[in-house]
């Protein structure tokens, strides 16, 4: 039996909330990516190298836009 203690849910909530908080794209980490999420958080947090966490990050916020164009009005630049 596995337990769940909810942080990275919480944690992905708050940067979901944080990114509408400041207009940046928001993003859900999709289960079929989560173990890439977790390597790209684990690199970022022992050899403070953010590249790949900011890569997924970018890939993942493509993909929520893709989701949700059909639901936002045109954003204007």
């Amino acid at each position: 039996m596995v337990l769940h203690d909810g942080n990275g849910r919480t944690g992905r909530l708050i940067l979901f909330k944080e990114c509408l908080k400041n207009d940046i794209i928001p993003f859900v980490v999709n289960d079929s990516r989560k173990a890439e999420y977790y390597h790209a958080l684990n690199t970022a947090q022992t050899k403070q190298d953010y590249s790949l966490l900011e890569r997924f990050f970018r890939e993942e916020q493509t993909e929520y836009r893709q989701q949700v164009e059909g639901f936002l009005p045109p954003v204007e630049k």
